[in-house]
């Protein structure tokens, strides 16, 4: 097999091979031999059936498989005699994968090149610290926002629904006498009004409701109903409440009993630990953001073009599926998809920049992804799950390219501390 390659950008490799007739043939050949030996025939003893009937069966799938194995053959051997740093898989086309009628078989397919990074100083840079420091009022606005969170509903009282009760309601939209809209169950709250309803006739509409009580609002359809013509247009929504609750905070006894302390001294102490450690880690976070961000815009690097637009493809069509789930009408969705494209590429710039400039600075400081360090991750992403950590496994493991993906959100969370670490934070002032 004779293997060349080119150069024609500094991003990408041309691999040419050529298998010659002779060589290819025989490899065939031997293949359906080897394939002969696991047929059974009837009437044949095994081994025996004949190559034409074994050709037949098989002989397809083996050329394929051949020409796969050539390919990645040549692959191999361009990386070794050459040099190459693959920054992507090799774009094989299928359709120009056919032998010639000689008997040969040649081919060329491309590989997208790591780019050369230059980057400029990444140690030693200097941040100013934003970290925010707890007050008092803030413990306290702690506690009642933990209230809210735990208040328990209870059926509401003669006085209905107050400002921080809720209700089951079936909910209708009407446009004019026309129903557009209806769904039965929904949960209502006073500070959550429907789209197109304006907030305070919202709460007078449900404020004091009960049980069998009914209300009629006025509104703005929205974008999301049906009927396209409605869209926009004003109308009205009828609730029915169902079920009327008042949301009854925790006592103190009860926030005490949950976090296991002795009295709300002792839980405002450790509600101040615990949004400290909160606020630090929004600030570590903050600094390592920022810093990365610096480093990235003095570094320079010549992405290749096929990868930026398959990427560029990849964050496009998640976009569609938002759309789609948003069930944005298809007709909207392409000049959606197209007016986002900019935005797109430039995103996918920006990320695979930030991949390159992350293994830079990891190779250049030994920087390393364990198989401890995946090991704790699968462990914290089952504990978070609630799973055991061998299904957690299997299941990444299934899923192409989850496993590689967690490698490197997992070195990009190694080099931004490295960066913090490395830099020196200054108090405001």
């Amino acid at each position: 097999m004779d293997v060349q390659v080119e150069k024609p950008e500094a991003t990408l490799a041309r691999i040419t091979l050529t298998v010659p007739a002779d060589e290819f043939q025989g490899e065939y050949k031997r293949g359906l031999q080897h394939e002969r030996s696991r047929v059974r025939m009837k009437g044949f003893r095994p081994g025996k059936a004949p190559l034409a009937f074994v050709e037949k069966q098989v002989g397809a799938e083996l050329r394929e498989g051949l020409k796969q194995h050539f390919v990645g053959q040549a692959y191999r051997q361009a990386q070794e005699e050459h040099g190459l740093k693959p920054f992507a898989n090799p774009r094989v086309p299928k359709e120009d994968a056919q032998e010639s009628e000689d008997g040969s078989f040649s081919l060329t397919f491309e590989v997208a090149l790591r780019p050369d990074v230059t980057v400029g100083s990444y140690k030693g840079l200097e941040i100013e610290s934003e970290l925010q420091h707890v007050t008092d009022d803030d413990v306290e606005r702690g506690v009642d926002d933990l209230r809210k969170q735990h208040s328990r509903p209870e059926p509401a009282g003669e006085a209905g629904i107050q400002e921080e009760g809720l209700a089951l309601g079936d909910v209708r939209f009407l446009h004019g006498e026309e129903e557009v809209f209806s769904r039965e169950g929904l949960r209502l709250g006073v500070p959550q009004p429907p789209p197109g309803i304006e907030a305070d006739a919202w709460k007078e509409g449900l404020l004091g409701k009960g049980e069998g009580d009914t209300f009629t609002v006025a509104m703005t359809l929205p974008d999301t109903i049906e009927n396209e013509e409605a869209r926009g247009q004003e109308g009205t929504c009828e609730v029915t409440v169902k079920q009327a609750y008042d949301l009854v905070p925790p006592t103190d006894e009860e926030m005490c009993q949950g976090t296991q302390v002795d009295d709300m001294d002792a839980f405002r102490a450790k509600l101040r630990e615990h949004m400290e450690a909160s606020a630090e880690q929004g600030e570590q976070n903050r600094i390592e953001t920022v810093l990365l961000e610096k480093v990235l815009a003095e570094a320079e690097c010549e992405l290749p073009a096929s990868v930026l637009d398959e990427q560029t493809e990849v964050r496009l069509a998640q976009f569609g599926q938002e759309l789609e789930q948003r069930q944005v009408p298809e007709e909207q969705r392409g000049p959606a998809i197209e007016e986002q494209r900019p935005t797109a590429r430039d995103e996918a710039a920006r990320g695979l920049k930030a991949l390159l400039v992350v293994e830079t600075i990891a190779e250049a400081e030994s920087i390393s992804v364990t198989g401890e360090d995946m090991n704790a991750e699968l462990q914290s992403i089952a504990e978070r799950n609630q799973a055991e950590v061998d299904e957690v496994r299997k299941y990444y493991s299934e899923n192409q390219g989850m496993l590689q993906q967690m490698g490197v959100e997992l070195l990009e969370r190694k080099v931004r501390a490295f960066l913090r670490e490395q830099a020196t934070v200054k108090d405001p002032g």
